[in-house]
Formats: structure tokens, sequence, C-alpha cells
């Protein structure tokens, strides 16, 4: 070999040296997880849901809807990069089938279940920067990252961009963050031609805890939503107006009292919509000019041990409107301009309320705390027993009636008149569970509901819709 092609070959050495020198340095770490469920329903996947899959409307379809039977899949990614303690690179990904055979060579999410497979179908969740400052005691998230609200998901649990800042007092017991949001950013199909920043939909966010004692914690949350004529296209291909301004705040807590562990919120949302707004449950075309908002929510929840298991019990309150007037009491959620990005877990319902187990297939008789500006009593009680140290099993009941009637209350078709009753049904349902290693779970999971006189006589010739029900069978595997 040459003299100058042995310099070039250790120049070129070093220099790749140096290159990885930072990269061995770096700390990688993978998470995921794998889910498979079948699912035989007369509910999920079937005609008796809106066309965006997720609420339950049996009205005017018939009665005895074919149940369907599907396999639905789902795999989570996740790489952090890890420079140190107080450096990460946090990055998720996800892969999903919404049923096994609904499509091949194609490029859009959820699907290439079907034979051939071939189909570009990754969706990026987070991408997000997490940073620490122990000497200030602040960590800073910026990015695309995934947030909860204060108050069990009613107003938000979503992935959204922006930048959140937490802070932890050093000499009180009280943790604060504050954060910026951008929900959405449109030029508009209506005026295509303005700039960027204009025509969105903003979030600022402060929530604040504070420890009173090792028994209780309490919490102040206020969320900020300002939609500055924002022009989009919702779930079912609906154009979407929004101008409006959304004030959310409340309080939270936590305590034991004896035994028996207590949480819950009361919330208060204020605000008005602008003379453009036509939102996801407002009549297209209807002018809702300088019509304010005034609504309330509020919560509470208990658990306790009995014998060698968990009682527990929830109750939601969410208010509804009626249409009437300058005011709607109706409850603002990403649900009201065609986002599926709240809900209400805590209650372990299965087609009354939105399931933990929903992947795309995701549907309830109550999707989200508005419920077609409606609003909801919402009440539950379930029990968690560990039968072995590889089983476990729990048994869930509950009941559900909207707050208010408006014109999305449900018509008996026989006397053309809205139903009376504000009863949409009650929920009976069971799961076990079997470890089968730290790392892969098999669950049973089933549920089915009495259909209360919301919905009598609404399905196709006057008939009353057959109770829902659904059974599914899963494994999970995480790492």
């Amino acid at each position: 070999m040459k003299p100058s092609s042995k310099l070039l070959v250790l120049a070129l050495a070093g220099a790749l040296t140096a290159t990885a020198a930072p990269a061995l340095a770096l700390e990688n770490e993978f998470h995921g997880m794998f889910q498979l469920q079948f699912d035989d329903s007369n509910f999920n996947g079937t005609g008796n849901l809106d066309a965006a899959g997720a609420r339950y409307t049996p009205d005017g379809k018939p009665s005895d809807a074919h149940n369907a039977n599907f396999f639905e899949q789902r795999a989570r990614l996740a790489y952090i990069a890890k420079a140190n303690q107080d450096v990460k690179l946090i990055t998720k990904f996800e892969l999903d089938y919404s049923y096994w055979g609904n499509s091949s060579y194609t490029t859009h999410r959820n699907q290439g279940g079907a034979l051939g497979a071939d189909t570009v179908n990754i969706e990026t969740k987070n991408i997000y920067l997490d940073l620490n400052n122990a000497s200030l005691a602040t960590n800073a998230k910026v990015g695309m990252q995934g947030v909860d609200d204060a108050f069990k998901g009613i107003f938000f649990s979503a992935d959204m961009a922006g930048l959140l800042l937490t802070h932890d007092c050093k000499h009180l017991p009280v943790t604060a963050s504050v954060g910026l949001f951008r929900w959405n950013d449109t030029t508009g199909k209506v005026n295509p031609f303005t700039s960027l920043g204009h025509d969105a939909r903003d979030m600022a966010l402060f929530d604040g805890k504070y420890k009173i004692n090792d028994n209780t914690k309490v919490g102040l949350a206020y969320y900020f939503v300002n939609a500055t004529h924002v022009d989009i296209m919702d779930g079912n291909g609906n154009q979407l107006i929004e101008d409006l301004t959304a004030h959310t705040t409340g309080l939270n807590f936590q305590t034991n009292v004896g035994p028996v562990t207590l949480d819950g919120f009361a919330l208060y949302q204020f605000g008005h919509n602008g003379s453009l707004n036509q939102d996801f449950f407002t009549t297209p075309g209807v002018n809702n000019a300088s019509r304010h908002r005034s609504a309330w929510a509020a919560n509470v929840g208990a658990r306790t041990k009995v014998g060698t298991g968990t009682l527990r019990s929830e109750f939601l309150y969410v208010s509804g409107d009626n249409g009437n007037g300058h005011t709607t009491n109706a409850f603002y959620t990403p649900a009201n301009f065609g986002y599926s990005e709240s809900g209400f877990w805590n209650n372990e319902m299965v087609i009354l309320g939105r399931d933990k187990n929903g992947l795309t297939n995701d549907s309830a008789i109550v999707f989200d705390a508005n419920n077609k500006n409606q609003g909801v009593y919402f009440g539950s009680v379930g029990y968690d027993h560990p039968c072995t140290d590889k089983i476990t099993a729990s048994v869930n009941a509950g009941f559900a009636a909207i707050a208010k009637g408006n014109q999305y209350t449900s018509v008996n078709a026989k006397t053309g008149s809205v139903n009376a009753t504000s009863y949409l049904g009650t929920e009976l349902n069971a799961e076990a569970n079997y470890k089968f290693n730290d790392s892969v779970t098999f669950s049973a999971r089933g549920g089915y509901v009495f259909l209360g006189g919301y919905y009598n006589s609404v399905a196709q010739n006057g008939e009353t819709p057959d109770n829902p029900w659904d059974v599914k069978m899963l494994v999970n595997y995480t790492f």
C-alpha cells in the first residue's frame, strides 16, 4: 500500500472513531407490546354504529343486527436514546390491523391484514426530548408526547405536539406543570391562503398538585383552548368550522378514609362559540352566533379491600344541553371536532363506556363525556379478585342515563315522538386473566347491556333493538 493510501486509511479510521465515540456512550432502550384479540359481538364491528364506527346508533336499522366476528391486532414499539439520566429522546410507533383480511398492497393506517400483506402502515405516536435539570428540579418535554388531563381523561387523553414544563418545589410538597400545545393548524378549505398559526386550535395548560399529608393530595388544573376559524373535516367527512374559546378549570383530590381510598374532581367549563361555529354536534347550517358555554362535570371514585380482593366504584356526572337559548351547557371535548381523544375508562365498561381493550374498533354507547351534547349520569361498581398467583378475575356492573335531551335524543319510530325516558342501559361484564409468564397474559372478557327506554322502538319498523353483547379472547405480550 502506498504511504498516501495508508495515511488516508488512518485518517478515515480516526474520523470514524471520533464520530462513533459519542454513540458508544449512548444507552439504547427498546420496549413494546403486542396484542391480538378475537371479538364476537352484535355491537363492535357491526352496522349498528355511526359512520365513524364509534357511537352506538341503532336508529332505523334492523333490530337483530348480524353479529360480527373478527381478529384485531396491534403492536407498539418504543425506542429510547438515553445520553444520561437527564437527557433522553423518546420515540413510539404503532402498527395495527383493524381486522384480519381488511386489505393488502396498500399504504393506509390500520390496513394490511389480508392475503399478501405488503402494506406500509406504521404510525408515529411520540417523538419528544425529555430533559431534567436537577438543580432547578424541573423537567421539560418537547415534541409530540402523550398528555392526560387531571380529570380521569374526560377532557383529553391524547398524543399532542407541544412543550410541557414540570417543577417540583424543593421546600414545599407542591408540583406544578405548565404547557402549550397545538392541536390543529390548517390554512382552511374556505380560505386556503391564510398563514400558518392564524387558523389554529391551541391549548394552554396549568396543573398544580399539593400533598397535604401522606393520606391526602389535592390538585388545581386549568386548560384554555382557543380555536380561530379552524376549518377541518371530521371523521364523517363533514366540514367543521370553529371560532371559539373554552376555559376548563377544576379541583381534584385523593384521600384515604380508614380502609377506603377516595378520589374525584369537580370542574367548570366556560367560554363562547363564535358566529362560524358548526361543531360535531351542531346541525349543519344553523348559526350559533355568540352562544356562551357553561358546563359542569363531577366525579367521585372509591376503592377498598374486601377479603382478598378490591371493591371499587365510580360515579360521573356531565351536564348536557337542550339546544335552546344563548348558552350551551354541553361539555366541550375533542369529540366535538371529530377526534376520539377523550373518554372515561375508570368504570371498566365494555359496551356502555369505552373498553380499555378497544383498539381500532373502539365503540361505546357513551363514547365521550359530551355524549352528543346530552351529557351523562354514569355509575359503576366492580370487584377485582386474585384467584391464584397466575389467575385474576373481575366483575363489573354499570348504568348510564343522559343528563339532558336535545335534537339528538332518540325518537320512537312508532309514535314519532322523542322517547320520554333518559335511561340508556345497564351493563354486566366479567373478565379473567391468566399470567402465562412475566411477559405474556391470556384474557377473556365479555359484556352484556340491558338497553333502557331511551332505545324503545328506535329500530327499523318501530322495533326495539336487541340488547348488545360483546365477547373477547385476548393475548398480550409486553417487553
